[in-house]
């Protein structure tokens, strides 16, 4: 009589590779806010992910449609301990108000204190706020640590986002809409 073993083995095997490949796929789509530096002597590696795949907008030809969404490329700056830094926020709006994204970060020119790096963001859209939370690294820089985000959004402005940085030391952050 043959053991059943070797079956189950494979199967759980194809399962967690499955599952693995399932979480990559998942965390190169979806990301998040800015970062400042946590000072602890610990030090946690960095595994580097191609970037993720654009995101295909919707046609934002009309001023309705660009009110209605987030979903997109945006870029702009942010202060931090680290002082002026590039954003890069790929986001996505579900139709339930719930947004997904990417937070990418740089120095900005001229600024030598700043590291790259990324994370995915989690939120939501209430009416006329939006509040981002960081959810996870896909590339950290050191032991810096990520923060959340909020902004008022505006009708007469929908292609610009201008909100705050929640975190101690940090101040605003203001993106267009690419």
């Amino acid at each position: 009589m043959r053991s059943s073993q070797p079956d189950t083995v494979r199967r759980n095997g194809r399962a967690r590779i499955t599952a693995a490949s399932a979480a990559i796929a998942a965390m190169a789509l979806f990301g998040s806010g800015c970062a400042i530096p946590n000072f602890t002597t610990e030090s946690r590696p960095t595994r580097e992910l191609p970037p993720p795949p654009e995101l295909s907008t919707p046609d934002l030809s009309t001023p309705e449609l660009r009110q209605s969404t987030l979903t997109g490329s945006w870029r702009g700056t942010y202060t931090c301990p680290q002082g002026l830094m590039q954003l890069n926020l790929t986001l996505v709006q579900r139709s339930s108000g719930t947004v997904s994204g990417i937070f990418r970060f740089a120095p900005a020119p001229g600024n030598s204190d700043g590291l790259s790096g990324s994370f995915t963001l989690r939120g939501h859209v209430t009416g006329s706020s939006l509040a981002l939370h960081g959810d996870s690294w896909l590339s950290r820089p050191g032991a810096y640590e990520m923060v959340s985000l909020s902004a008022r959004l505006s009708s007469a402005d929908p292609d610009q986002i201008h909100g705050t940085i929640q975190s101690p030391g940090c101040g605003t952050f203001t993106v267009q809409r690419r």
